[in-house]
């Protein structure tokens, strides 16, 4: 795609997923191109940092903020040709689901613009389905990539924990935070090889992969009254994709992560992310009050339950790698339900949806694995998306393995 044609696609935007734009993009443009590097346009989330272009991470509290340097992750695809289109709508400080709590308002489906994009990268997710650009940056800690990608009909990646440098990423939970990459399809996600230093280092054989479908998919019974019918639909639609692409799977018990995974994540993740904005905590009342909840209940977490949270995780990890050691990747349905309706979601952002949403990305990011949405599963005729779960530093096998489907 052209930096001229993305621009004009963004100028165009009708889902609210570009919120800024880079006035100096088709410059920028024309000088790689006169040094014979062929550009190449993205977008970026708007909790990441763009050198003297706003940043406001969906925030009345960061409205005016102009960093002074690129992220690191943003600087290294300059540096490999990329054009910067524009800044991509966040849910308030990367800390929601939906991409409806923002200064600049919801950010909707190109799907079905009376839809959420899903969040919190649901801008970035939004501007690569609605045809904007083919590659965005978006940040994940609880499924923030994976999610609006899935809902949204494109590919989603949050890498191993550690492998890319956060530098220049507004936090919310360091514990958890990394950077991921949203395209409409898998052919850029594998050029991520040769344009990330830390992806040319990754390896994999290809072979014909033996999948795990775990236990804590079959959560239908836990789930909320009003959503329990869909998630079951979702799982049972899953396992006849898989069935009808000859994939060889088989679902296995993973007790300890059904009994910690859910019932601990929440103590880092509150926790940190309070601790991020704690020296703002006068100005919490300007947050929207999804994002103001989630912060003040940070303040109930205790020490004891935070450290108990951190120490669980090895024990997760564990139970993954004795899994991991017989089959090549864990598959789930990335969500568990299609993308609700704006209208219902307003005003309930931290509630049943929110726990419904990221019920199946959280394990990924409880134990530091990377994990891919592949849009490649409909239930109501709206996407929900396949989830692979890969042992850490096994991007490029998910990659391969997501070609099957």
């Amino acid at each position: 795609m052209l930096v001229q044609e993305s621009l004009e696609r963004a100028h165009k935007d009708e889902f609210n997923a570009v919120v800024t734009i880079n006035g100096f993009a088709q410059k920028q443009a024309q000088e790689l191109s006169s040094k014979g590097v062929e550009p190449f346009p993205f977008a970026v989330k708007d909790v990441i940092y763009t050198k003297g272009i706003r940043t406001t991470m969906g925030s009345r509290l960061f409205q005016d903020f102009v960093p002074s340097f690129d992220a690191t992750v943003v600087a290294t695809l300059k540096r490999a040709g990329g054009v910067l289109i524009g800044k991509t709508n966040t849910h308030e400080l990367a800390s929601g689901a939906t991409t409806t709590s923002s200064i600049f308002g919801p950010t909707k489906n190109p799907l079905d613009a009376s839809r959420i994009a899903g969040g919190s990268s649901g801008g970035s997710a939004a501007a690569v389905s609605s045809g904007i650009v083919e590659f965005a940056l978006g940040t994940d800690t609880a499924g923030s990539v994976r999610i609006p990608a899935a809902l949204c009909g494109v590919y989603g990646l949050k890498p191993t924990n550690g492998l890319l440098s956060n530098k220049g990423v507004f936090p919310l939970a360091p514990t958890f935070d990394t950077v991921g990459f949203i395209s409409s399809n898998l052919n850029w996600l594998k050029r991520l090889k040769k344009l990330l230093p830390a992806f040319s280092k990754l390896s994999s054989t290809p072979r014909k992969p033996k999948i795990a479908v775990p236990s804590w998919v079959y959560w239908w019974d836990k789930a909320p009254a009003s959503y329990s019918k869909t998630v079951e639909e979702v799982v049972l639609s899953f396992e006849k994709l898989l069935d009808a692409r000859s994939i060889e799977w088989s679902k296995v018990e993973m007790p300890l992560a059904e009994a910690l995974v859910w019932s601990r994540f929440g103590a880092i993740r509150y926790a940190e992310a309070t601790h991020v904005h704690l020296e703002r905590k006068q100005r919490w009342s300007e947050c929207f009050p999804d994002v103001r909840r989630l912060l003040e209940r940070g303040l109930t977490v205790l020490a004891t339950e935070y450290l108990d949270a951190l120490f669980a995780r090895k024990r997760v990890y564990s139970e993954f790698k004795r899994v991991i050691t017989q089959f090549d990747v864990l598959a789930t349905p990335t969500v568990s339900i299609p993308a609700p309706k704006i209208e219902e979601v307003l005003g309930n952002e931290d509630g049943d949806v929110r726990s419904v949403l990221t019920h199946n990305t959280v394990y990924a990011s409880y134990i530091g694995v990377p994990a891919l949405s592949i849009p490649t599963l409909k239930v109501e005729g709206l996407p929900v998306g396949v989830q692979l779960i890969a042992d850490k530093f096994d991007e490029l096998k998910l990659l391969e393995i997501a070609s099957l489907f």
